[in-house]
């Protein structure tokens, strides 16, 4: 199977983990349409988003939680689902605040030090602050976030690195610290830090991980939501007249 990945994506990152993890064999192909414009991730997903796996038959499947459902229902071993329907539950509301919260304020921080923003990227410290909250109350009694390793692990290890990246830090959350140090212990991550390490040293700055050769920056749900939520919709309005969005599945 082909998988359609990029190294700084955390949907990306999140299945290539899971499927290292689990000893499938694939082939990465790294692309992201909005910065390179290659034709051959666009003709399997018409979105033209990362990860989108493509099987040895020629079938294909997105979206992060979705291929992530696929994969334990095709290779059950080793198991990255809890077995319990609770907990279940809990792993895909964790992993859906990673998918959706998370990367939403992820995209809001990076976007107002793109843009000169430092109003934007204080409203982003303030809302991680809340989320790696949620985290650090969801591991109490915890090794893993679920019992055992799951899908919730793998997606939340691409965001709470963030609390050094955006100054936070772990001293107010000794559990998120504790469990960091058991995550980098697994070696499909210590792989994806490796790949994350590379391409960010690779990275010519933001706008290189922003614009696209047009100058147009690939919009979405919820990290359009998050910027008007938070009073920016100036900012926003003024990215729409100046023809810099692009929303998919309208990737041309």
């Amino acid at each position: 199977m082909k998988l359609f990945t990029f190294a700084t994506s955390p949907y990306a990152r999140k299945v290539q983990m899971m499927l290292d993890y689990k000893g499938i064999a694939y082939e990465p192909i790294e692309r992201c349409y909005s910065l390179d414009r290659n034709e051959d991730l666009r003709c399997v997903n018409e979105r033209a988003e990362v990860p989108t796996l493509v099987l040895d038959d020629g079938r294909v499947i997105a979206d992060s939680s979705i291929i992530g459902e696929y994969l334990e229902d095709a290779f059950p071993t080793p198991p990255l689902f809890p077995r319990h329907p609770y907990e279940r539950a809990r792993m895909r509301k964790l992993d859906d605040l990673c998918d959706r919260s998370f990367d939403a304020v992820t995209f809001g921080y990076f976007f107002g030090e793109l843009r000169g923003n430092p109003a934007m990227k204080d409203a982003a410290v303030a809302e991680f602050r809340t989320l790696f909250e949620i985290l650090e109350r969801e591991l109490e009694g915890r090794s893993f976030f679920c019992g055992d390793l799951s899908m919730a692990d793998i997606a939340a290890v691409c965001h709470v690195p963030l609390l050094r990246v955006t100054g936070i830090g772990f001293m107010d959350f000794p559990r998120l610290d504790a469990w960091m140090m058991r995550m980098r212990e697994i070696p499909a991550v210590r792989d994806d830090r490796r790949r994350l390490t590379r391409a960010v040293a690779k990275a010519a700055g933001i706008a290189s991980e922003f614009e696209g050769p047009d100058g147009r920056i690939h919009w979405r749900d919820s990290r359009l939501e998050w910027p008007i939520r938070r009073g920016f919709i100036d900012a926003v309005a003024k990215e729409y007249h100046a023809g810099k969005m692009m929303f998919p599945p309208d990737a041309s």
